[in-house]
């Protein structure tokens, strides 16, 4: 692999929080707009730019009458690639950085067999739709010049693996909604990352094992980060802890008005919490990531890894 290479697969890549943030923001805009959910050209522009690092898993391998091959899980090819790994050269070390990467293509890939696990293959004519639009968007000349190959090259090696298994991810969501019906789009995706997080430790651990100890990359700490707060509602699939609450707000202003006067507000999944968990308790949350919606921060969604409850409300 050339230092080139590198650079370009690089510039392409970005942090599995901003992919996420896309992903769903797209998911949105498409049931705004129409129900049958069609993509638009300036999200998949975006999503094009930012993913196709996390993306580049297989090469297209069928005939001109397919649009594309089933990408398979965990080939290393391209795991060198997207962390800039020389797989000929010994003992290199990943940066912070590249850890990161690490633990994204873990969640991509946990997500794709997760869709799998389920049947979920995305049809021929959403496949060629997204072809389509893809190809409608502009692949520099300059670009295809540093990474030496053709438009048609590009388009074999990167776009149609990439496009097949975000398809695959985006059908998934979609078919979830069914299951975790009314969540915002953000807790959704938090959600179905638990499930194919789960699945994909069930029944891919020795793989898991492998990677980590090939690249010397340990699990990652869970529970990095923490809200205390106050529980002012609980639903189905989720609840929301605000901080600060006075406790003379519960019950006599509704949500919006204790997340607006307090200014904070997070959601999180209902897993794993104490069966005790009720309305006005003081809890600790354990959680590892966090997102905003609709560019709004005055409430957020976030994972979640444990919660105490510090005090039982009274």
């Amino acid at each position: 692999m050339s230092k080139v290479d590198v650079k370009v697969l690089k510039d392409l890549s970005e942090s599995k929080k901003r992919v996420m943030t896309n992903v769903v923001q797209h998911l949105e805009q498409r049931e705004m707009k129409k129900k049958s959910w069609r993509w638009q050209y300036s999200v998949l522009s975006i999503i094009f730019t930012v993913c196709i690092g996390i993306f580049l898993y297989t090469q297209y391998s069928g005939n001109q009458e397919q649009s594309a091959s089933i990408p398979t899980l965990f080939d290393e090819k391209y795991l060198y690639f997207y962390l800039e790994i020389d797989p000929n050269a010994k003992g290199q070390k990943l940066t912070a950085d590249g850890k990161e990467r690490f633990e994204s293509y873990l969640q991509w890939e946990s997500l794709y067999a997760y869709a799998q696990s389920k049947g979920v293959v995305p049809t021929q004519e959403n496949i060629d739709k997204e072809l389509e639009v893809m190809l409608e968007s502009s692949i520099k000349a300059e670009q295809l010049k540093k990474m030496n190959l053709t438009k048609e090259e590009y388009i074999e090696q990167f776009t149609k693996p990439m496009i097949y298994k975000f398809v695959t991810i985006s059908t998934l969501l979609e078919q979830e909604k069914n299951r975790y019906k009314d969540v915002e789009r953000m807790m959704l995706l938090f959600l179905v990352e638990r499930d194919a997080l789960n699945y994909f430790e069930e029944h891919y651990s020795q793989e898991i094992t492998y990677l980590r100890e090939k690249y010397d990359i340990p699990v990652k700490e869970k529970g990095s980060r923490s809200k205390d707060g106050v529980v002012v509602a609980i639903k189905e699939h989720e609840f929301l802890v605000v901080s600060h609450v006075d406790e003379s707000n519960i019950g006599e202003l509704s949500v919006d008005e204790i997340v607006k006067k307090y200014g904070n507000g997070m959601w999180f999944p209902l897993i794993d919490t104490p069966k005790t968990l009720s309305l006005g308790d003081y809890v600790e949350v354990k959680y590892n990531e966090d997102r905003n919606q609709h560019d709004v921060n005055i409430v957020r969604f976030a994972d979640i890894d444990s919660v105490k409850i510090l005090e039982e409300y009274k």
